[in-house]
């Protein structure tokens, strides 16, 4: 198989096809994006995974954050979802383990009076760039971004055309099937063949959902939300090192920061209020009108099978998840390696499991963010009486009732969160029983911990926003 056909230029297209080619570089491959169709556009955070991606294709860190209008990234700050802010972010200095336990989470459960422990890690940062990360070139504050989705597109197709990927515009309206089930060409303005296609066209999954048959699998009794309103407000005089995650009175709304905006949007439950009133309680919030640049309704859940007969179905096309925790770009790096790593040996089964797997593993962190103890509306109401937890998560929480989470209590090929991920959420939500931390805690209290005060780093810094401002001077 030399010819790859991916449907849809938007990033998860492009994404898939760099790492396609960085991967198969003697393959010949070719973005079909619609002449009528935008990118999402709402999607403006990503995980680490995004840096993952930018390793794996060569693509440099600095020239990502010029071309993308990018800002640096910490994690998750939450606020009003629990009787403290808290913050989720983890860094390498954390994770240590001892005797499977993380044993530096557990001293500050016991120890600290702050919400989290990753309180203390934002407050070191205090938008603050620490030049001794920038002796390499190739090494940033973290791995982790804010962009401006569509400054990441046009970054993305001009990598593509220098890697010789060809795009065309057309809209596909119709599929050639062979007898064996296989596509043998999609079709708009003319016939495009190849032996292998990907499915990047988004929401409407043209191909293994229209052309295939493949079944969706819905998970909306699993999650309370299903509709969403995105817009734009002005640039923040100084960026905030993290996405803001706030809980409203029938959902929860994003504000990112990036070069020259700030991107918002609010998802709630139409079972609640409709977008109307979502609209008015935003502009009630801000202060301020605000001109809404898109909304959409969505069913959470995933295909049956990513790949069916010669083709695959990668981001919005095979899965969707509430924005929470940024997982929408990362997933399309995670499952472009599951198929790239399988793609050689044709091991369709083994993909799709792996698939299905990074998906669960995605579902179950962000519907953990509702174990929240909030009641003050229906809808909050609603959440802490009638939440419906998956077996995989509850399985979790009925280990983490009685001892702490350990490393091997999430294990996922190509999954995007770990049993760590867990502790912030868990923590600032006040989720944990304090005295069976305590328990675990005695008996290991004697382990020196790492003390990030003793580093110098905060020496030679400089703000986040003109930190920026001078990559831009100099590049």
């Amino acid at each position: 198989m030399n010819n790859f056909v991916i449907i849809g230029g938007g990033n998860a297209g492009c994404i898939s096809a760099l790492m396609l080619k960085t991967a198969f570089p003697n393959k010949n491959i070719e973005i079909i994006e619609s002449k009528n169709i935008n990118i999402a556009g709402v999607g403006e955070s990503s995980s680490e995974h995004i840096s993952d991606f930018c390793e794996f294709c060569g693509i440099d860190k600095i020239d990502f954050i010029l071309k993308a209008k990018s800002t640096f990234k910490v994690g998750v700050y939450f606020d009003n979802w629990s009787e403290e802010d808290f913050l989720h972010s983890i860094n390498s200095h954390n994770v240590s383990t001892t005797l499977g336990s993380f044993f530096p989470y557990l001293h500050q459960v016991v120890a600290n009076n702050r919400p989290n422990y990753e309180m203390n890690y934002k407050g070191s940062w205090d938008n603050q760039v620490p030049l001794l990360f920038f002796n390499d070139r190739d090494h940033t504050p973290t791995r982790q971004f804010h962009f401006d989705s569509y400054a990441l597109n046009e970054f993305l197709k001009e990598r593509c055309l220098l890697e010789g990927i060809k795009i065309v515009q057309d809209d596909i309206d119709c599929f050639d099937i062979d007898s064996n089930g296989n596509i043998l060409s999609v079709n708009g303005s003319r016939k495009y063949n190849a032996d292998f296609f990907i499915d990047c066209s988004g929401f409407s999954k043209l191909l293994l959902g229209k052309a295939l048959g493949v079944k969706w699998k819905s998970y909306s009794e699993y999650l309370p939300l299903d509709s969403a309103i995105a817009f734009s407000t002005g640039e923040m005089d100084e960026y905030n090192m993290y996405t803001k995650s706030t809980a409203r009175d029938y959902g929860w709304s994003w504000q990112i920061p990036t070069q020259g905006r700030t991107g918002n949007g609010y998802v709630f439950s139409k079972k609640f209020i409709n977008e109307t009133q979502a609209h008015e309680e935003m502009e009630k919030s801000y202060g301020h009108e605000i001109d809404i640049s898109k909304s959409f309704k969505f069913n959470p859940g995933r295909l049956e099978r990513a790949w069916y007969k010669n083709c695959y179905a990668v981001g919005l096309s095979q899965s969707f998840v509430e924005p929470l925790e940024a997982t929408a770009i990362g997933s399309v790096v995670q499952q472009m390696f599951a198929f790239i790593h399988t793609y050689p040996s044709n091991s369709v089964d083994e993909c799709n499991q792996m698939v299905n797997d990074i998906f669960d593993n995605i579902f179950d962190y962000v519907q953990a963010h509702y174990l929240t103890k909030k009641d003050d509306t229906p809808f909050w109401r609603d959440i802490k009486n009638n939440l419906k937890l998956t077996p995989s998560l509850q399985n979790l929480l009925n280990k983490w009732k009685i001892r702490f989470p350990q490393s091997d209590d999430v294990i996922c090929k190509w999954g995007m969160f770990t049993a760590v991920n867990y502790i912030p959420i868990l923590y600032g939500l006040k989720w944990f029983d304090y005295q069976m931390v305590w328990k675990e805690y005695k008996h290991i209290q004697h382990i020196k911990l790492f003390n990030w005060e003793d580093t110098n780093y905060k020496c030679n810094s400089m703000s986040h926003k003109d930190f920026i401002h001078n990559l831009n001077k100099e590049n």
